[in-house]
């Protein structure tokens, strides 16, 4: 329901500003002459009388209705989860199973069945292997408990035929031969994975060891012909294996904030609204969609010197929780705010054609905590978003003409503190094993844009501003790793290099209202790519 009235909001929003189009284009449809070249510039002067009693705007007055550059997306650091772990073995002993007198032909599978039930053991044994070495040693086996048993009759098939196992056993002189088995019934699988869940308190899931199963002859027989005793030993692994990838824990999935999404470089009194539809987003195993708003304002102070800046980005679908089943990991997607930002600007230079501004951003922990739990719900990882993060930065608006200007953001982003890492390692509830502390990461955001249409005209649309961009973003550190049981959590994907370009349209409306529409997407490929491509849409309203 919220994401259709927000999807209403902003089409009507739309609508209404295309209504003033047919009054833009009704006026004279004779431009306003833009600025002539000036050799030279008065500052207590912002406007020059033409000929025709026409006041011209300077190139300093154009310069405040530059818009702001659109920007790209950055993901975050994501976190890396992992489980690999034999949490627990056991074996089904199916024992003396007697082979026909006579025996099938030469080519049929050897398949036998005695009366169950068939039990269910733990032992020091790990496969069959270790069985035939120790028998063929003449030593005894170490001794079994008895943990659970199968409803099932004991059976073996065999994977090779009767004429097979005959040249196997006649081809090797030491006895204990093993028989290869086709894998039991499904009721055996069922049995062990109960006996399994009973015996662990984490949650694997329950996997037939088919290279370590088999049979024996009983009393190291060396020949096959009928009437023979066979023993059939399944061996069973619990494990726990899985590798994935889930949202960055410093923004709650709904991605990091950067000064040139959406940012001026010259302090302005501004409100705005953005919008982001990213496909492909990479910072889960899934790739999938991400719907982003940052709505915010700018409010300047000390005759517009300095503004601050404040932004407060949410998701409708950010992915900050998975489901763990042993081996498979599902990605919930659920509405969440990310971390309210703010960014501190002072205007350093304001020369007739260059502008350039400085500040410092922080990143506040507002977003929402990143988990996995297993299928059941039972927490399994918990990251707590803590980390406070200040973004010191510069940015410069060149002017060399007055409809070409150039834009460029540089910012360094980096992390006050990590955020805790909570695991339920071995079943008994989530317990603190360290912080995963953030890369620190350089932004470099550059565009350029032209005026292809602007009037001074007070109503209607004013301004046609076609702009491209280039967002160079990089990480740099080794990350954290952080290890407890059969589990691993990282931040550790090293340097990353991201560029990503931007290619967009702004309508000016009364000199003071912008409507972006631009795409954004990376250039090149390989595994640092962060999403596939992106739609955006910004508007904002300045006086």
């Amino acid at each position: 329901m919220y994401w259709l009235r927000l999807q209403f909001w902003l089409i009507m929003t739309a609508i209404a500003f295309w209504g003033n189009l047919p009054e833009a284009f009704s006026q004279d449809s004779t431009p306003i002459p833009v600025i002539e070249h000036v050799d030279s510039f008065d500052a207590t002067t912002i406007a020059e009388p033409l000929h025709d009693g026409i006041v011209r705007p300077t190139r300093r007055e154009f310069r405040h209705r530059t818009p702001a550059m659109i920007g790209d997306f950055y993901a975050g650091n994501p976190i890396d989860f992992a489980g690999n772990s034999n949490l627990d073995r056991l074996f089904v002993f199916a024992s003396d199973l007697d082979a026909p007198i006579p025996l099938p032909g030469s080519g049929a599978v050897l398949a036998l069945s005695e009366p169950g039930p068939v039990g269910i053991y733990s032992s020091t044994l790990t496969s069959v292997q270790d069985i035939q070495s120790l028998l063929r040693a003449g030593q005894n086996l170490p001794p079994a408990t008895l943990v659970g048993a199968i409803n099932h009759d004991a059976t073996l098939v065999t994977t090779d035929n009767i004429a097979q196992i005959q040249n196997q056993l006649a081809a090797t002189g030491a006895p204990f031969d093993i028989i290869l088995l086709a894998p039991p019934p499904g009721s055996y699988d069922s049995a062990v994975n109960v006996t399994f869940q009973g015996r662990n308190s984490l949650q694997g899931f329950t996997q037939l060891n088919s290279q370590g199963s088999g049979a024996l002859l009983q009393g190291g027989v060396d020949t096959l012909n009928g009437g023979e005793d066979l023993d059939a030993f399944y061996f069973y692994d619990y494990v726990i294996r899985f590798n994935t990838l889930l949202a960055d824990a410093t923004s709650g999935g709904v991605g990091r904030t950067k000064i040139a999404e959406g940012g001026a470089v010259r302090p302005q009194d501004r409100i705005f609204f953005r919008y982001n539809h990213l496909s492909g987003v990479g910072y889960t195993d899934s790739r999938a969609q991400l719907n982003r708003f940052v709505p915010g304002f700018e409010r300047t102070f000390m005759d517009s010197l300095l503004s601050l800046e404040v932004r407060i980005p949410f998701a409708t679908d950010a992915m900050t929780t998975a489901s763990i089943d042993s081996n498979a990991v599902t990605n919930g997607e659920q509405a969440r705010f990310g971390n309210v930002t703010m960014f501190l600007k002072g205007l350093l230079i304001d020369q007739e054609t260059l502008a350039v501004s400085g500040g410092l951003g922080l990143a506040l922990p507002s977003a929402d905590d990143i988990s996995a739990n297993y299928a059941d719900g039972s927490s399994l990882l918990l990251v707590s978003n803590e980390s406070v993060r200040i973004q010191p930065f510069l940015g410069a608006l060149f002017t060399p003409t007055d409809r070409w200007f150039v834009q460029s953001f540089f910012q360094v982003d980096t992390a006050v503190n990590g955020n805790t890492v909570s695991l339920n390692s071995d079943g008994t509830g989530l317990r603190e094993f360290g912080k995963l502390t953030d890369s620190t990461n350089m932004f470099f955001d550059v565009g350029v844009g032209y005026w292809l249409y602007r009037t001074g005209a007070r109503h209607g649309l004013t301004g046609i501003i076609p702009m491209l961009e280039i967002h160079q973003n990089t990480s740099f550190g080794s990350g954290d790793i952080i290890a407890s049981g059969p589990f691993q959590v990282s931040n550790s994907l090293g340097t990353d290099s991201l560029t990503n370009i931007v290619v967009g349209n702004t309508l000016e409306f009364s000199q003071a209202t912008n409507v972006t529409a631009a795409y954004t997407g990376p250039i090149g490929g390989g595994n640092d790519r962060q999403y596939n491509g992106g739609l955006q849409l910004f508007l904002s309203h300045r006086w």
